[in-house]
């Protein structure tokens, strides 16, 4: 008898290999740059995705579902990696600066060449320089990648958009365990394709395959967490707790936000002690859980605070002599939430505006400006529809793992309304920062399509069709600007 857990396992490893080998490939034929191109090149490149897209649908399986999802899976590869090409290592970026330029050791971009050219943390108080108070561990795979580059071409040592093909292949592994999450998710055949639509192509999720700062390796532990997290409470496999501890200790020492996760994990962790018939064991092996994942999340902040008392949770804030605009003064509480209409302080507005554009709203060009309101207005549906799925997940589900989904969503979400409140900047208000809750976001939709009536299964069905396709097009056009 053939099993099944190991084949999806296999399956998944040899689709993370595959994504290895094309961001690799990306990187040599094109330097990560459309400025490379040349029709020879271009031939290479589609010749190779060509390769890649034959081993994606073989590796499905024979399912007609699987091979829809491969399809989809082939078109999400193809636009991040366009994105890739014609997106900069300083356009559409948060907070790098620019490379090669000496901006006092303040911007992403600055914390990955000093750590490439020097081998050591920076010695000084971080509040000094604004991004260096992140955890190292996104620059520093960054420093030595490049460092390795630019020793192998020798040519190239100035190409900082060679960094994007860690991006890239950061974002392909958060997409395959996304869509490993799918098949967890006990919706029909059906429902999973429609869940799917909602992380194959979303914004964000394309955005993130070029940015360069620490989000996307961030999200990626933040995801594999989940995942494994859920795989542990399945089988209790020990192993797989501990890859959870590891996933989270990485997540924070990338993005220190990342250790959200742990509530949904803690969530898990604690129903299980309370079912156990062997209690001291378990909360011995938790012991355990926190002495791995606590040193790796935290050593970095603990290391600030012993040499300059830095607080753990210290986060750095933008300058409001040099850019007043930002500060958001004295806006009340119900503003912030219930007054519309584009004024820039709207906490559901403008992260919805950002969850789609990313801060970049294009409305000088009218073809994105057109494309764009449709987007967005595609997007709100699916918001709606996946909150009538919540509400049908309860009604008619109400099992452990919608009520893990629900705990991410409630830590992520009150998390960012604190954050906001707490940061009173209109920067603060990113849809970056809890991009985990796609995961509730796509199993609702596809609850929504099979729990739902007639009416909200149409309007799900709609919302994530049209997004995915709205999205996906809007993406391919975004080049021209």
């Amino acid at each position: 008898m053939v099993n099944t857990t190991e084949n999806n396992t296999k399956n998944m490893l040899l689709d993370i290999a595959a994504f290895a080998v094309w961001s690799l490939f990306v990187l040599v034929v094109t330097g990560c740059d459309q400025a490379y191109l040349s029709p020879v090149r271009i031939v290479i490149l589609i010749l190779g995705f060509a390769g890649l897209s034959f081993f994606l649908i073989k590796n499905s399986g024979k399912d007609r579902k699987n091979v829809i999802m491969a399809v989809l899976m082939i078109a999400a590869v193809g636009i991040r990696t366009f994105y890739v090409l014609y997106t900069g290592a300083e356009q559409r970026q948060h907070d790098m600066g620019e490379f090669d330029t000496n901006l006092l050791n303040n911007y992403h971009s600055e914390y990955i060449e000093y750590l490439l050219e020097n081998h050591r943390l920076l010695a000084e108080d971080v509040r000094d320089h604004w991004q260096f108070y992140h955890p190292p561990l996104h620059h520093f795979i960054c420093a030595v990648f490049f460092s390795v580059y630019r020793t192998l071409a020798p040519s190239c040592a100035h190409n900082w958009e060679a960094l994007q093909c860690l991006s890239l292949f950061w974002s392909l592994i958060t997409f395959e365990i996304m869509r490993k999450f799918i098949d967890l998710f006990k919706v029909s055949g059906s429902g999973r394709v429609i869940s799917f639509l909602v992380v194959a192509v979303h914004p964000q999720l394309i955005v993130f395959s070029g940015a360069l700062n620490n989000d996307p390796l961030a999200l990626l532990f933040s995801v594999a967490a989940l995942y494994l997290a859920w795989k542990w409470y399945e089988n209790r496999n020990t192993v797989l707790l501990f890859a959870t501890s590891i996933c989270i200790g990485c997540g924070m020492m990338t993005k220190l936000s990342a250790g959200l996760v742990a509530v949904p994990v803690a969530f898990l962790m604690l129903k299980v002690l309370f079912e156990s018939k062997e209690k001291l064991k378990t909360f011995l092996i938790y012991i355990a859980f926190v002495l791995v994942c606590a040193p790796l999340g935290l050593w970095y902040q603990i290391r600030n605070y012993i040499l300059w008392k830095v607080p753990i949770t210290y986060i750095a804030v933008p300058d409001t002599d040099y850019n007043p605009g930002l500060l958001l003064e004295d806006v009340p509480f119900w503003k912030r939430f219930f007054v519309f209409g584009n004024k820039g302080y709207n906490i559901i507005e403008e992260t919805m505006n950002q969850a789609v554009f990313d801060g970049d709203y294009y409305n000088d060009h009218m073809i994105l400006a057109l494309v764009g309101y449709v987007l967005l207005a595609t997007f709100m549906l699916l918001a709606i529809m996946a909150v009538a799925g919540l509400i049908l997940a309860w009604l008619k589900k109400r099992d452990t793992f919608n009520t893990f989904l629900t705990v991410l969503v409630a830590a992520e979400l009150i998390s960012y309304v604190m954050f906001c409140f707490r940061y009173p900047y209109s920067c603060t208000m990113s849809f970056r920062y809890i991009v985990p809750v796609l995961i509730a976001i796509s199993y609702h939709c596809g609850t929504a399509h099979d729990k739902g009536p007639h009416l909200v299964k149409l309007f799900a069905d709609v919302a994530c069709y049209a997004f995915a396709a709205v999205s996906f097009v809007f993406y391919l056009l975004v080049w021209i600007k």
